[in-house]
């Protein structure tokens, strides 16, 4: 009569948080794209079966593994500071956090992830949109405009990094020429299009954004 299947006994001792830590680690110093479930249980000296125990799939693992690395952001508390310096000091924050290590921001590219593992930055923007007179949906449309801005900008901060401008021959090569009949406008302002710094720009546009909430809160500008 033939034996049934082996199940995996659960190592003793091993926490699902242990799981996540060292996951954390190798994702972090090997990339997203080098991971595997496998390669996780050897590093933990386990059967691949005694991970799934504690985790259903691997995206629930990941899932676990981008809620840690986001529980630490550090947020600023800046009191006696104007509202703009406070809502741009928090997507600053929140940006240098997402940045500081690069293996991790492909964990961050879907909402999921994201909406369940930053309350401490949803909770500090909402904070900051309710205080000058947003309320309910409305809240919500300012604290958006904020949030998907800061991590939208913070996924695409790799681009920056190759700009056309960078290479031999600048955008003009890189989009194969500009006919300034054509494309008029584009030609006249092709002299700015330098080599982008993403801080800067981030800085920015942020500002721009900041000064639109505040312009069309509902509060008196006072409360800035």
């Amino acid at each position: 009569m033939p034996s049934p299947p082996t199940v995996a006994t659960p190592a003793a001792g091993l926490h699902p948080d242990d799981i996540v830590e060292v996951a954390h680690r190798l994702i972090s110093t090997h990339g997203l794209e080098w991971f595997s479930m496998r390669k996780l249980a050897a590093a933990l000296d386990v059967n691949p079966m005694t991970v799934y125990l504690r985790f259903d799939s691997k995206d629930d693992l990941l899932d676990a593994v981008a809620r840690r690395g986001l529980a630490s952001v550090e947020l600023p508390e800046l009191t006696g500071a104007t509202w703009d310096e406070r809502a741009l000091s928090l997507c600053v924050a929140l940006r240098d956090h997402l940045l500081a290590d690069r293996n991790l921001l492909a964990l961050y590219a879907t909402a999921n992830r994201l909406s369940g593992a930053v309350l401490q930055a949803v909770e500090q923007g909402l904070r900051l949109v309710e205080e000058i007179g947003y309320r309910d949906d409305a809240a919500v449309l300012a604290f958006r405009s904020l949030f998907w801005h800061t991590v939208g900008f913070t996924l695409l901060h790799n681009s920056f990094e190759s700009f056309p401008a960078d290479q031999p021959g600048g955008i003009d090569d890189a989009v194969g020429g500009i006919d300034a009949e054509t494309h008029p406008t584009f030609a006249r302002h092709l002299p700015s299009f330098t080599a982008v710094d993403g801080d800067e720009l981030f800085v920015h546009t942020t500002r721009l954004i900041v000064a639109g909430l505040a312009g069309n809160a509902p509060e008196p500008q006072e409360h800035r």
